[in-house]
């Protein structure tokens, strides 16, 4: 479940399938309705009252989708102190050991988090303070966080619930399984997933006064959805490349969910599930989906000549991670046009651990004709990164 440049591994493999919380309630407070108590294990089923509530409304829920119910979908109470330690197991379970160093590396190698920052650990917190709940495609499971009041399970339900219908029609689960190398590709499932599951929970919001979500316009919904989910205390103190990468999955998916609804209602959607986009470029440029714009395979740059260096990280991060990166020294909509015409790119950290030092290089390729990065922008890229470790040898290429 990989997301973008910026919280890869963990907060990916821990946001797949997930509603974020509510800005308005604090992890921790308050909240009794529709759950049972705790007990020592962390987890307990709920009560009948609230997984009758639930299957009302999957059965709603699907109505509004246009997807069927095929199985029951379990649900249970979980404290957040649980949530994390299941996450870390789901993470130990599936990523590679040196894979989420290596990320790290590449972030503060080009300075986009502090050398000295706990990148695994100061995910995990913030993934304890956003998420609401969440939907387990291995337990077939939804997972309520205890803290939540009686509004907030419901739209929480509606968010959930599509994940768990996409499970039961399009296998989430085996879509969203890391893989190495294959940020980009992954990235962009997950924004289906959630802009998905993020437009019927809008729908759910605006049912009584007769309105859809497609139907509010595109920076309109937006700014909506960067104010609800991203400017929490919570979230501020964060590095921006982490904040922007936990919103890029909904605000981008959702954009991209409304792209198809416009044009073809869900059913063009559920097409989407059947032939995904395969570049996080076709999620930002609907015409590049619909035409199945493929990327350009990019080699890496050639180790370092010296004697002793080794691969520790390679990734490709698409035209969604290198608008993420330009947000950090740009303003959101030139680093948004400086992103465009991506093509292809490849990310490498290497180490030498006799000399001590870390190498990095991100090769970027960009379609002939289209819009190239400004020079302000290679300028400033550059300039930034030659100054953020010293000692450190990294060049960004074009």
């Amino acid at each position: 479940m990989r997301i973008v440049i910026g919280l890869g591994v963990v907060m990916a493999l821990a946001l797949g399938s997930c509603a974020p919380a509510s800005p308005s309630k604090p992890a921790g407070s308050g909240g009794q309705e529709a759950r049972t108590g705790v007990a020592a294990s962390g987890v307990e089923q709920v009560d009948a009252a609230t997984q009758g509530m639930i299957d009302r409304m999957l059965e709603r829920v699907s109505g509004m989708r246009g997807l069927s119910r095929v199985g029951v979908v379990r649900g249970r109470v979980i404290d957040r102190a649980t949530m994390i330690r299941q996450v870390q197991e789901q993470v130990r379970g599936q990523v590679p050991p040196g894979a989420i160093r290596g990320e790290q590396l590449f972030l503060s190698s080009f300075g986009f988090i502090p050398e000295d920052f706990d990148y695994e650990g100061q995910v995990y917190r913030l993934i304890e303070s956003q998420l609401a709940g969440y939907y387990d495609p291995e337990r077939k499971a939804l997972f309520i966080m205890e803290d939540l009041g009686g509004s907030e399970v419901e739209v929480t339900l509606a968010h959930e619930l599509v994940h768990a219908l996409q499970d039961q029609h399009y296998d989430l689960g085996s879509r969203l399984k890391y893989q190495q190398n294959a940020n980009d590709k992954q990235a962009a499932i997950h924004c289906l997933a959630e802009g998905d599951a993020t437009s019927l929970m809008l729908d759910f919001t605006l049912e009584p006064g007769g309105g859809q979500a497609f139907e509010v316009p595109d920076e309109q919904l937006r700014l909506g959805l960067v104010a609800g989910m991203g400017m929490s205390s919570d979230v501020a103190g964060f590095p921006r490349v982490i904040r922007e990468s936990l919103l890029a999955p909904y605000v981008d998916g959702v954009l991209f969910v409304h792209g198809l609804r416009r044009r073809g209602g869900w059913e063009l959607v559920d097409e989407a599930w059947k032939q995904p986009p395969s570049t996080t470029e076709q999620v930002l440029h609907l015409e590049k989906y619909m035409a199945r714009e493929p990327a350009e395979q990019v080699e890496g740059v050639p180790a370092p000549s010296a004697q002793g260096w080794q691969v520790v990280h390679q990734e490709v991060y698409g035209e969604q991670g290198l608008r993420i990166a330009f947000e950090d020294w740009l303003p959101r909509r030139a680093a948004a046009r400086a992103a465009e015409g991506w093509a292809g790119d490849k990310a490498i950290v290497w180490e030498n651990r006799d000399l001590g030092v870390i190498a990095a290089a991100w090769r970027i390729r960009f379609d002939v004709g289209e819009l190239e990065p400004s020079q302000e922008a290679s300028e400033r890229d550059t300039s930034y990164a030659k100054s953020t470790w010293p000692g450190v040898s990294m060049r960004l290429y074009w």
